[in-house]
Formats: C-alpha cells, structure tokens, sequence
C-alpha cells in the first residue's frame, strides 16, 4: 500500500487528548495531552529526509491543538508555527496530517494551510454529525455553523481541495432532523470521502449514560444507507470532474500490470502506465478516466 513506503515517514507531534468526547474511550485510556517539542520534531523530520522520505505524516489524536502543554513546562506554541518550521526542512516536499479537530481552525491555521505550498491540499475534517444539538450531547464544542463555515472558506480558498470526514449516524437521541442536518451538511461540502459508523456503546465512554435514548438499530441502520448512497453520488461526480485535468503525482508503487501508482497533491490515488524509472519522481500526469476511487492517467514526456 502507499501509507508505507520509503518516501514517506510518520511523526507523532502529541500523546494524550484533553477533550472529552462522549462517544470516545480516548481520554479514559491515554490521559491528558501532551506535545513533543519543536526542535526536536524538526530534527526527527530531518534525519528521514536525509535518508530518502520526502512526505512527512503528522499524527495526534487531535494535532491542531498542538502546543498547548509541553513536558517540560515551555511556553506555549501554535499547530501554525509547527507547521512553518517543518516547512523549513529543505527536500522535504509534502507535509499531511491527522487528525485535526474542527474546533481548533482557527484563521491563522486555515490561512497557513491555503498558503503554504508544502501542506497536501487534502484536510480531514470529522464532522461526526451535522446536527448542532447532537453535536452539544457528544462534546464536540461546534455548531453546525461553524463548522459549514470553516468548510467554506477552505473550498473558496482552495479549488482543487479535497475534504474527508467521519460521521456517526444513530447516536443516542438522533432525531430524523439531526439525521437531515447530518444529509445538509454532506449535500452542501460534498465530502470526498467519509468514513461512516452507526453509533455502537463503547466500554469507558460518557454516552452508556443515554443508554435510554439510544436509537433502535433498524432506524440507525436505514439512515447510514442512506448516507452511503448519497456519498457515492458525490463521490462519483467529484471523481470525475479531474479527467481532462493535469496534476503532479510522486509515483511510489510498481504494479505488476505494467502500471505505477502515487498520490496527487490533494491525495488522489493515480496510476499510468510506466516503469520503477517513475518511483519516487514528482510526475505531471494528464487524467484520462476516473473510477469512484482512483484516477487513470497518463504521464506526460
């Protein structure tokens, strides 16, 4: 697969998790959060581009909230000002990270993201549900609003972004209205991927308490179908608005039909035909067809 591969390398900037979502078994297993400071980020970051990764993953329970408590009792800093030392590592091409909350992006941050040509024009952003009143009983700290409009101002900012999210359908209380928030929010951002869950009780977790409003599970389970369907539209219609389109691919992977696979800036899945003389090039590609998953393109002498 391409989430392991030479070219890359991954970086935990946190450990722990101050929030208290109700749904979560995070906070009753890896206590409160805690940053790793940035010099010695950067010289991890450093170390594997000398020896070949020019994409760095960043991972956090919730890495923009990076900085707010060091071991050592530092001072506090920015996800921001992570980001634009990181930026500073010469080779290094491509930064992600994962995952970030909605309620911490902020201006600074979107803005940094929009200008700084290195971030991977591909953001997660968990939803979870679209309804402000569910949002409130899972802990969430944001409206339906805000986060409408942190997603727009991303998409006015980026054309080309691409935008995933985590929705969980069914969580105890859902009315068919917070269910239709939830469908308002997916029609209106059209996510490019999501990954879907039916609300299950999870052992440690605030919300066994609403176990007398928890949702019969043929009701919770018509509304994921529904969602799912709905997504594969977007997803297909999305897909295919890049054929015709060229894009800068890092080709990573030889397959064994002859084809090379890699992702574009905006993490689309590509493949071309071509041989192991593409691997680990940043490539410009002219996108012949597409799937509901992945792009066919060619590469472009």
């Amino acid at each position: 697969s391409l989430k392991t591969s030479k070219y890359r390398t991954a970086v935990n900037i946190s450990i722990g998790c101050d929030k208290k979502c109700t749904y979560c078994i995070v906070p009753a297993t890896r206590g409160e959060e805690i940053s790793i400071p940035i010099e010695m980020l950067v010289t991890q970051i450093q170390r594997d581009v000398d020896n070949g990764a020019v994409e760095v993953m960043l991972l956090g329970q919730n890495v923009n909230s990076y900085g707010r408590r060091f071991s050592d009792g530092r001072p506090k800093s920015t996800f921001t000002k992570l980001l634009q030392e990181i930026s500073k590592i010469e080779k290094l091409k491509r930064i992600r990270f994962t995952s970030p909350h909605p309620l911490h992006m902020g201006d600074e941050f979107l803005d940094e993201f929009v200008i700084n040509p290195k971030i991977s024009k591909c953001i997660h952003m968990p939803l979870q549900s679209g309804s402000t009143s569910v949002l409130k009983a899972m802990k969430r700290g944001y409206t339906k609003e805000w986060f409408l409009n942190r997603a727009k101002k991303l998409k006015d900012a980026v054309p080309e972004l691409r935008i995933t999210t985590d929705i969980i359908v069914g969580f105890p209380g859902e009315t068919h209205e917070d269910f239709l928030d939830t469908m308002d929010v997916v029609n209106q951002v059209k996510f490019d991927q999501i990954f879907n869950f039916k609300y299950s009780p999870r052992p440690n977790t605030a919300a066994l308490e609403l176990k007398d409003i928890e949702i019969e599970d043929k009701v919770a389970g018509a509304r994921l179908t529904e969602l799912i369907e709905l997504h594969k539209e977007h997803q297909s219609e999305l897909l295919a608005k890049n054929v015709g389109k060229t894009m800068e691919v890092f080709f990573e992977d030889l397959k064994s039909n002859g084809e090379v696979a890699g992702l574009s800036d905006n993490s689309l899945l590509v493949f071309a035909t071509g041989s192991d003389e593409l691997l680990g090039k940043f490539v410009n590609v002219k996108i012949i067809s597409s799937t509901r998953t992945a792009l066919k393109g060619e590469v472009i002498k």
